[in-house]
This record gives structure tokens, C-alpha cells and sequence, in this order.
């Protein structure tokens, strides 16, 4: 008798589960539905600004992101230092899943 192999849940199995786990931080969902929904690259001091989030928890986050390319980070050589955050395609893909999730919450929030 063979021994028998539990498979796990796609979501505990370990890429996917980093990525899940990224995605429950603090303020993770806010800023990628925001960089999702601009058009052009974004400054940091605009972020921190737009969604009120410390400049040490943005500054995590964006590492973060980079990290697991949902982000792109483009610094100019330039006095003082000028940093650009765009989401890249692959961020972009989280964008309906952020859209759903967020009217589910609204909607199921009364």
C-alpha cells in the first residue's frame, strides 16, 4: 500500500503563499489599486501623501513590490534625487481583482 500524499491548497503551497502573505500588510491593497489606476509614474512623497501611510511603511512596501515586480522603480540622475514608481504589467493584472474585492467590501459592508 502506497503511503498517501496530502497535497496542499494552492494558496499554502510556498510562491503562492509569499505572495499571499504580502498581500494581507498593512496598506498593501491601497497602494497597488492606486498605482494600478494612474496612468504615468508616481513620486514618493505623492504617495505618502495621496493615501496618508508612513514614510517607513511605503518605503517597505515598495521594496516589496519590486521585489515581486508589481512595481518599477526609476531613479534620474538628477540634484535633488528624483524617484519614479510606475506598476508594471504584471501589477496591472492585480488591478480587477483589487476592483472586485474592494466594491465586494463595500457592498457587503452595511
Amino acid at each position: 500500500m502506497q503511503p498517501v500524499t496530502k497535497v496542499k491548497p494552492i494558496c499554502l503551497q510556498s510562491a503562492v503563499k509569499n505572495t499571499i502573505e504580502m498581500l494581507g500588510k498593512s496598506h498593501v491593497l491601497e497602494i497597488l489599486y492606486f498605482l494600478s489606476r494612474r496612468e504615468g509614474p508616481v513620486r514618493f512623497n505623492e504617495l505618502k501623501r495621496e493615501l496618508s501611510i508612513t514614510a517607513t511603511t511605503l518605503s517597505r512596501r515598495l521594496d516589496e513590490f519590486i521585489e515581486f515586480e508589481l512595481v518599477t522603480r526609476e531613479v534620474f540622475a538628477e540634484v535633488p534625487a528624483r524617484v519614479e514608481y510606475t506598476c508594471s504589467m504584471k501589477g496591472k493584472t492585480l488591478r480587477p481583482v483589487l476592483r472586485n474585492l474592494f466594491e465586494w467590501a463595500e457592498s457587503n459592508n452595511s
